[in-house]
């Protein structure tokens, strides 16, 4: 082998070696912004607990408008900022459905807010796993970044008044802090559902 191809052969190694190194550092930073254990904050990125969430429009994985908007004066709406890729977001999905469940009759709608991906990868994983939330594809990220989301998994629950209620960043590793997350927002679902505002 000639020095140059030598050469040549080293550099794209070497390119490919930061390529992937790159491209992991991206995805492990944003899981890694919020915070591993789960917790509720008072503001994060472009959001802050007591102000008004800007609007936002998409569609659904079957291809329905979404605008947070049009469920102002009429239910309280959770926003699941998640991902494939993203452990924590995954593990989080059990509690997500159960709470989908329990309120999405009583005057909640849990949006499943899928960043930065293609809608037919979100639409196999969704099929491959049951996924029942409701998905709002967030493919070129303008949802998640007029919000300022820098981290995920990351739950916005936003009061009829069209106000930000509550934020929560991370999803905790253990059982027990798990089901306290859960009851934490159990409870105030019912408050806002019952209160009619944030």
């Amino acid at each position: 082998m000639s020095r140059q191809r030598l050469i040549w052969a080293i550099a794209g190694i070497l390119l490919a070696a930061v390529t992937v190194w790159v491209h992991y550092e991206v995805k492990v930073n944003l899981v890694q912004a919020a915070d591993p254990m789960g917790g509720s904050v008072e503001e994060s990125g472009n959001l802050s607990v007591g102000e008004e969430i800007s609007d936002f429009s998409s569609v659904d994985l079957d291809g329905a408008d979404v605008i947070l908007s049009e469920f102002q004066n009429s239910e309280v709406v959770v926003l699941d900022f998640w991902a494939t890729w993203c452990r924590p977001c995954i593990y989080s999905m059990p509690s997500l459905e159960a709470l989908n469940e329990e309120f999405e009759y009583r005057g909640a709608q849990f949006l499943a807010v899928n960043v930065g991906e293609s809608p037919e990868l979100v639409r196999e994983f969704v099929e491959d796993t049951d996924f029942t939330v409701r998905v709002v594809i967030d493919e070129h990220e303008e949802i998640s970044d007029a919000y300022g989301v820098r981290g995920i998994p990351q739950l916005v629950v936003v009061g009829k008044d069209g106000r930000v209620a509550h934020i929560e960043v991370g999803y905790p590793p253990f059982a027990g802090l798990a089901e306290q997350r859960e009851n934490r927002l159990r409870e105030l679902l019912d408050d806002l559902i019952r209160q009619g505002g944030a």
